[in-house]
């Protein structure tokens, strides 16, 4: 079975119906997570109950939001610790749960740890109204992008951002048969530079690739983004006049509409889901 006939497999093995999830993924420097992690915050600010899911090593999305650091899915092995290790929660709702390991550590949890994390997150999870997952470099573990309801490309204005861009929506139409991808552009000078970009990537990808890219919308290139952060505090919460804070609030009011997966099964839960994938993508891989 080729690659791509095994990812979509994968999407389809499915017995429950789960909140549909959103893998935010880009070039280095395009700013993914501090877009998921804003939109996350906007979020629980509307009362959307977002899970939010660490794929990054470094605690990065708990120093932006102002939360403690938790526990990993790769330190679980040593701890033998639950999920409640992994997730820690602000006072508007938002949860944010650390899976941030590699394949390989993954695949080396016992079958044990792993029926019980998967129990405690299905349960996390079917309360939730929607997952937000920042996802790892695509060359480093595909997983998460792989089995993904909905993906978003961020994008930057540099060039880097761009043709790192492309490249990853090629290797994932033709590595793993994803189809649809929604586009939000970060960082922009104003909307007539956002929608260049995204015309500029349409026009390549429409020559060379079977994708359908939707346009979702952009976020001003702000300062109180980075006083924020120097706050360690989500923009919408410290600057909720500014650009950047209403681009997220409207943003995060849409983002339920950018769901269109490229297939209408229900999915099991996204915690085994991954599980599955990290197997399936080990043993053809050879690795």
């Amino acid at each position: 079975m080729s690659v791509l006939d095994q990812a979509s497999g994968l999407r389809r093995q499915a017995r429950h119906d789960y909140p549909p999830s959103f893998a935010f993924f880009g070039a280095d420097k395009c700013g993914q997570s501090s877009v998921a992690g804003e939109l996350a915050a906007a979020l629980a600010l509307q009362r959307q109950r977002p899970l939010l899911i660490e794929h990054r090593n470094g605690q990065q999305l708990a120093r932006r939001l102002g939360l403690p650091a938790a526990g990993t899915l790769g330190s679980v092995a040593v701890s033998l610790g639950d999920l409640n290790e992994l997730m820690v929660s602000n006072r508007h709702g938002l949860t944010l749960i650390n899976l941030a390991a590699s394949v390989d550590e993954r695949t080396r949890l016992s079958p044990r740890i792993w029926r019980r994390l998967i129990n405690e997150f299905a349960s996390v999870e079917q309360d939730a109204a929607l997952l937000l997952l920042d996802t790892p470099p695509l060359s480093e573990d595909p997983g998460p992008c792989c089995i993904a309801d909905n993906l978003v490309l961020v994008l930057s204005p540099s060039s880097d951002s761009l043709m790192g861009g492309y490249a990853q929506l090629k290797r994932l139409a033709q590595d793993y048969a994803r189809r649809r991808f929604n586009v939000l552009v970060n960082r922009a000078a104003n909307f007539d530079e956002a929608q260049a970009i995204f015309s500029r990537l349409q026009r390549v990808a429409g020559d060379y690739l079977p994708v359908g890219l939707r346009w979702v919308g952009f976020v001003p290139d702000d300062n109180t983004i980075r006083k924020s952060q120097t706050l360690r505090r989500p923009v919408v919460e410290a600057f909720p006049d500014s650009e950047a804070a209403h681009a997220y609030l409207q943003l995060a009011q849409m983002l339920p509409q950018w769901h269109t997966p490229d297939d209408d099964t229900p999915r099991g839960s996204y915690l085994e889901q991954l599980l599955m994938t990290s197997k399936a993508l080990a043993d053809l891989t050879g690795h």
